[in-house]
């Protein structure tokens, strides 16, 4: 009687066994995220500095950020390839009076290469 209910005990655990190494089998491995740096751009055509030009950029992704960045309307930012990148972007905006600032509203972007442009702004985004 010990024998039988031991086999049984047995044969269960086997098929648990294979049960259980079927779902590992059948369930995809996770993949580890792709980064890649990208040129993050705050251009004019896309609502950005009205009636002045973009000359600094404080900028920040999911996985990156830097302090002003002085002269032009781009960085080159760390982003998660393929996947969705939180930017964010505070614009210092010159005229020939002065100059104000201005924030650029969150935008969730997905970069597909590396070295790719991602263009952000007031109106949205888009790449290239």
């Amino acid at each position: 009687m010990f024998k039988t209910r031991l086999k049984k005990l047995s044969v269960a655990l086997s098929v648990l066994g294979l049960a259980i190494s079927g779902v590992a089998a059948t369930q995809g491995t996770a993949q580890a995220a792709s980064y890649g740096w990208v040129y993050i751009s705050f251009p004019k055509w896309l609502g950005n500095c009205p009636n002045a030009t973009v000359k600094g950029i404080q900028a920040y992704t999911d996985h990156w950020s830097t302090n002003w960045d002085m002269g032009d309307d781009l960085v080159y930012g760390k982003v998660a390839l393929g996947q969705r990148n939180t930017v964010i972007g505070n614009l210092f905006c010159k005229r020939p009076n002065g100059g104000y600032y201005q924030t650029v509203a969150r935008y969730d972007v997905v970069p597909t290469r590396n070295r790719q442009t991602v263009w952000v702004g007031t109106a949205g985004w888009t790449r290239n």
